[in-house]
């Protein structure tokens, strides 16, 4: 590829589109922390005591109640980003696929959900994925082909 593109060697991969890493040889570790903290930084939760789950369990999201968010474009932008920083945050899969299911008319209770979901995630910004080399890791997939044919 050097023969026929003019490429120059920048390092190790530290930072890119949001995804830090950091490499041993033993291991290599990828997290958002710097976008988590940015996340926290625009919604003004920075310096707020953190939650230890990401949704109560006894809430429950409905669209029934009739008092809106006036700021649906904050919303989907939130939702937006939440869904970003699933990316290497597995852990918050579910909750942020639960509330995206709000994106068209979100009222204010889920909007405080979402609320003590950043919060959640300020307890630990810099988890992500871990890769041990001593590790052996076999993949193994499966696909039914025969599922969409009709």
């Amino acid at each position: 590829m050097n023969k026929t593109f003019k490429i120059n060697y920048l390092g190790d991969l530290r930072y890119f589109l949001g995804f830090e890493t950091t490499k041993s040889k033993k291991e290599i570790m990828i997290n958002q922390k710097k976008y988590a903290l940015e996340l926290l930084t625009d919604a003004g939760l920075l310096a707020s005591k953190h939650a230890v789950t990401p949704m109560d369990n006894l809430v429950k999201l409905s669209s029934s109640e009739r008092v809106s968010f006036t700021d649906v474009h904050a919303y989907r932008r939130l939702i937006g980003r939440l869904t970003y920083l699933t990316n290497t945050r597995l852990n918050i899969t579910f909750s942020v696929h639960q509330l995206s299911q709000f994106l068209d008319k979100p009222i204010i209770a889920q909007c405080n959900v979402a609320i003590r979901f950043l919060k959640y995630i300020k307890g630990a910004p810099s988890l992500g994925l871990f890769f041990s080399s001593s590790i052996f890791v076999h993949l193994k997939a499966f696909c039914d082909s025969d599922w969409g044919h009709l």
